[in-house]
């Protein structure tokens, strides 16, 4: 197919912009804006790459490199959303990373990070799996710390902390796959059918692939990180990492779920702890969002909610996998997809947008005073967020209900109650921002401002085309 050698052209051109972007600035020169411009040149080389990358996934899966890398349909929406969230993070930041001792690395780690993630999404090989989890977890601890704030720093270590434990974690995840399965590729066929002994490592493996990813994502009880480098970071770097890095692990924990899973008898055991972890982290993740009056702790905490609602549809995705149900394996995957989308490119500008002018509710009360456009454009993807019509939020929980209903009413039922409960918070936050008062606070800076409305007019349009193009876009690895 013509597509790919096009796709792996724009692939190393994203890499190639990753490499050469700090040498346009041997000397960290801050008022040199090259950095800046060739890292615009490798994000918008990797969103060029996902568009085509859809299209050739349409009706079957595409292989890379002879095999080591596959793409599908749902790789190819989840790398898509990584990079629009990308785009809107790049407007948000702008030049401002410039200015940090860091400068200019951060220009370079972006289109690293998404070169990174077309490895990490499709890998059918155990060892690329490992070796693209590393470059994008050792990438993203250095983002978390290059901004000059000072919390800055104490995240970026408990993070990596977190994630060397979590690489090893996987390592001995990915050892007990092999040792079951008899192969370092993640076979679509039927796991563990055989003596009970490979049964039990099997699902050993199935156990620690889901703490690794667990630490990863921030699933309960993996989640106890995620306060202290999400809530208290520099919401300008948390924003990239917690949108454009996480949607690279939703994706291997998709596809490694999908083939633990597949033709097997462990897929209704694997179902129901999937479910419990979902229903366990939504509903931790709401009731800390919903006791707080710090915008940025409250997107972390309802980033673990969001995590819960999209291990709901991977619950559902690994039933419908092992009893071969495969228009309802892809109903599930397409909610995972939608729901990941809706959540990065709303995370990307908000987290920005607290780390840049204040925390506290308090201080963002009136900002429709001062300015409508972000007022407006934050409370659109705070309901895009709660999962409001017709805005793609309301599409993935949409799906992600009708998936999870095919598999168990209690699961759907525990998403709807705890949807429920985020409408407070949500509604808190976006009456604060939209009421206006005589002493209105400081206007976000222009980036910002158009970060979030190009966000909200994504969130926006995506929600009206999502449903016109369900029935063509829900091709998966089979």
């Amino acid at each position: 197919m013509w597509e790919e050698p096009t796709v792996e052209f724009l692939l190393y051109l994203t890499l190639a912009a990753s490499l050469i972007a700090p040498v346009t600035s041997p000397l960290g020169r801050r008022e040199n804006a090259a950095p800046v411009i060739v890292a615009a040149i490798g994000v918008g080389s990797f969103a060029t790459l996902t568009g085509l990358l859809l299209y050739a996934t349409a009706s079957a899966s595409v292989q890379f490199y002879g095999g080591l890398v596959v793409q599908d349909s749902f790789t190819s929406l989840l790398l898509l959303g990584a990079a629009l969230a990308a785009i809107t993070y790049m407007i948000a930041i702008g030049v401002e990373g410039l200015q940090w001792a860091s400068s200019p690395s951060l220009y370079s780690l972006i289109p690293l990070t998404l070169f990174g993630s077309f490895f990490l999404a499709g890998a059918a090989n155990l060892l690329v799996i490992l070796a693209s989890w590393l470059l994008v977890s050792v990438v993203s601890y250095v983002v978390i710390a290059s901004s000059d704030v000072k919390e800055a720093k104490g995240a970026a270590v408990r993070y990596a902390f977190v994630g060397i434990v979590a690489t090893l974690i996987l390592a001995a995840s990915l050892a007990f796959y092999s040792i079951a399965s008899g192969s370092y590729v993640l076979l679509l066929t039927p796991l563990s059918a055989g003596s009970g002994a490979a049964r039990e490592i099997a699902a050993l493996s199935v156990i620690l692939l889901l703490a690794a990813l667990g630490f990863k994502v921030g699933l309960f009880p993996f989640h106890w990180w995620l306060p202290s480098v999400y809530g208290r970071g520099d919401g300008r770097t948390v924003s990239f990492v917690a949108a454009v890095v996480k949607l690279a692990f939703i994706a291997v924990l998709g596809r490694a779920l999908l083939v633990l899973s597949y033709g097997s008898p462990l897929a209704g055991d694997v179902a129901l702890t999937v479910a419990v972890l979902a229903v366990a982290t939504m509903t931790y993740g709401n009731v800390a969002a919903f006791t707080s009056r710090d915008l940025q702790v409250i997107l972390a905490y309802s980033s673990m909610a969001q995590v819960g609602y999209i291990l709901a549809a991977l619950a559902a995705a690994a039933y419908f996998a092992g009893n071969l149900e495969l228009s309802m394996l892809r109903l599930a995957l397409y909610a995972v997809a939608l729901q990941s989308i809706a959540y990065a490119i709303a995370k990307a500008p908000l987290f920005a947008f607290t780390g840049s002018t204040a925390r506290e509710l308090e201080r963002l009360r009136g900002l429709m005073g001062v300015s409508p456009t972000a007022a407006v454009s934050a409370s659109v993807l705070l309901y895009s967020l709660l999962g409001v019509p017709p805005l793609l939020g309301f599409w993935g929980k949409l799906y992600l209900f009708l998936s999870t209903s095919g598999y168990t009413v209690w699961l759907t039922l525990a998403a709807l109650i705890n949807s429920g409960v985020s409408a407070v918070y949500y509604i808190i936050a976006s009456r604060e921002l939209l009421t206006k008062q005589e002493r209105p606070p400081t206007p976000p800076a222009m980036k910002y401002k158009i970060a979030l409305a190009i966000a909200a007019l994504l969130i926006l349009v995506l929600g009206i085309v999502a449903p016109l193009f369900m029935s063509s876009l829900i091709s998966v690895y089979l």
